[in-house]
């Protein structure tokens, strides 16, 4: 049986998902306007937790239980309302909706995305938060690897060490707390770890010095950022120390709590780092990780920022700057009439100002540089000159700011991949790799008719013969567009008909041409989805596959 993926599952379930949340919404706005409508609060209740129970199937841990939070926290505020219980609830909906529509357009699920939200919730229930770790899993018996090397300090020596140390990580964890330079400070504190585990040598507390400087090394390596629940972990770092102070050999020969172990483990999982004490401690406890955690504050900022709508309609309105700008510089190229390049400056002007506003600073100064130029320019620039040609170099990078700025919404599996060609327009890239697509699309339909019409006219191969040239075509685009594992499934295919239905002598069943059409339909499916940026992952690939092994001509597993 072929595992259909999460996403797939989500993409049929999410117009009742967004419906139900949208009259959840609606229904705590009412109780908030009238807190005697306590009946709205109960069927938002018994919403979320339905909401839970799709979260389960579709396998969204996080999704599944925010929906439990917030079906507490509904039942919760008709007992006592408070407007913080009130306004978490609101801000959860809202995340949660964004939530979803990030697993279905990013196809993949992350849940850390979600701890800050369910941690509003029982913030403002008076509840224990859950750890930055709570979806992340390790093996936490495995043991410390290699092992501490043997110390050479005298054991009665080592509370008075104990004690410089702390204080030099102390120093270290005052500056992180007061949000000074993080990076020197966290250095400070990774020294005294390390010097404290070289003295300390192999004790009960010797594997959580090993992971606690992982997690502190991977922190500067990587520039990560420093949370409130980073800070609260160096704070428990601290309360070990102090053990190690105030207790000497008894706390030497304990064990950290697991938690603690688990958390820092989290961290070092986010490293992009493989070498060092980085990667003897993702050896050790088999870390593996495909996302970083510049990545992670990346996609968090994304969904919890400005929302997609915004997003792109600020793409959109730079896009549409942009074409008044190339239509006015390609008239001028054809000296069809002279250019008031006063209101190109004034033009490249509000593109500056809208770089800055969304953090690309360094291309902001190049265009409002420019726009200082080209204010001067007279209506007869000569085209021909390198301060022109700048120009049109200038409004190329500006367009492929806002291509990039659109793709941070598109999903990441779909034909809108990166370029390391800065000299090609990312929008005409795409708009051709769409084509391509459709082209694709044309050709498979082609190939369906042509065997529906091969069953329809008693298996007369005449009605195939155009079919190798068509799969040469769909095989050429899919390769264009990067979609090995659907070029492989096409291949498949057409060895398939080229052998057995118009080589071979055998008529083949109607249950075989079905399972061909299968095999089709499902690459077919596969590109309608990125046509209509909703992809449904690889699932239907796999049954595609698996239509061609059972007609005996198994996909060669794509690397």
């Amino acid at each position: 049986m072929v595992a259909i993926t999460n996403t797939t599952s989500l993409t049929f379930l999410k117009e009742a998902i967004d419906t139900t949340l949208t009259e959840a919404e609606t229904k705590l706005e009412a109780f908030s306007d009238d807190p005697g409508r306590l009946e709205e609060l109960a069927q938002c209740a018994e919403s979320f937790q339905q909401l839970r129970g799709i979260c389960q199937v579709v396998e969204l841990p996080a999704a599944a239980l925010m929906s439990e939070e917030m079906a507490l926290a509904a039942r919760e505020i008709r007992e006592k309302p408070t407007d913080a219980r009130v306004q978490a609830l609101s801000n959860a909906i809202v995340l949660l909706t964004r939530y979803f529509d990030y697993v279905q357009l990013k196809n993949r699920t992350l849940p850390a995305l979600l701890i800050g939200g369910i941690n509003e919730l029982r913030r403002a229930g008076g509840k224990a938060l859950i750890q930055e770790s709570h979806f992340f899993s390790a093996d936490l018996s495995r043991p410390r690897s290699p092992e501490a090397r043997a110390s050479d300090l005298p054991r009665d020596e080592f509370p008075t060490l104990a004690r410089r140390l702390r204080h030099m990580y102390q120093v270290g964890l005052l500056g992180i707390l007061r949000g000074h330079n993080a990076s020197t400070h966290l250095k400070l504190m990774g020294r005294a770890l390390v010097r404290l585990d070289k003295a300390a040598g192999p004790c009960g507390m010797s594997r959580f010095l090993w992971v606690a400087q992982g997690a502190v090394t991977a922190m500067v390596a990587d520039d990560m950022a420093v949370t409130a629940a980073r800070k609260a972990l160096l704070s428990q770092y601290d309360r070990q120390l102090k053990k190690l102070v105030y207790d000497g050999e008894q706390a030497l020969s304990q064990e950290a709590p697991l938690l603690l172990i688990k958390e820092s483990l989290y961290i070092i999982s986010l490293s992009r780092v493989e070498g060092g004490i980085i990667g003897e401690v993702k050896e050790g406890f088999g870390l593996k990780s495909d996302v970083s955690d510049t990545v992670l504050q990346r996609e968090l900022a994304l969904m919890t920022g400005a929302s997609g709508s915004v997003i792109r309609s600020v793409a959109s309105a730079m896009r549409d700057e942009i074409g008044d700008l190339k239509e006015s510089l390609d008239m001028a190229s054809q000296g069809v009439a002279d250019t008031n390049y006063h209101s190109v400056a004034e033009s490249l002007s509000r593109l500056g100002s809208t770089l800055a506003m969304i953090g690309k600073d360094d291309e902001a100064k190049v265009v409002k540089q420019r726009a200082a130029q080209v204010s001067k320019w007279a209506p007869d620039q000569d085209v021909e000159s390198a301060d022109f040609q700048s120009l049109v170099d200038d409004l190329l990078m500006v367009e492929n700011v806002a291509a990039n700025l659109e793709r941070s919404l598109a999903p990441e599996d779909d034909v809108h991949r990166a370029s390391n060609n800065t000299s090609i327009s990312l929008y005409q890239l795409d708009d051709a790799r769409m084509t391509v697509v459709g082209e694709c699309r044309a050709g498979l339909a082609l190939a369906k008719r042509s065997i529906s019409s091969f069953m329809d006219n008693n298996w007369d191969s005449m009605h195939l013969t155009n079919l190798p040239g068509t799969f040469a075509s769909i095989a050429g685009g899919l390769m264009f567009l990067e979609l090995e594992r659907a070029k492989a499934v096409t291949e498949a295919c057409h060895k398939y008909i080229a052998q057995r239905l118009i080589e071979g002598d055998d008529t083949p069943t109607r249950e075989h041409m079905e399972t061909l059409a299968d095999a089709l339909t499902g690459v077919d499916y596969y590109l309608e989805s990125m046509e209509e940026q909703k992809p449904i992952g690889d699932g239907v690939l796999e049954v595609a596959e698996e239509s061609m092994k059972a007609l005996g001509y198994p996909v060669a597993k794509v690397a």
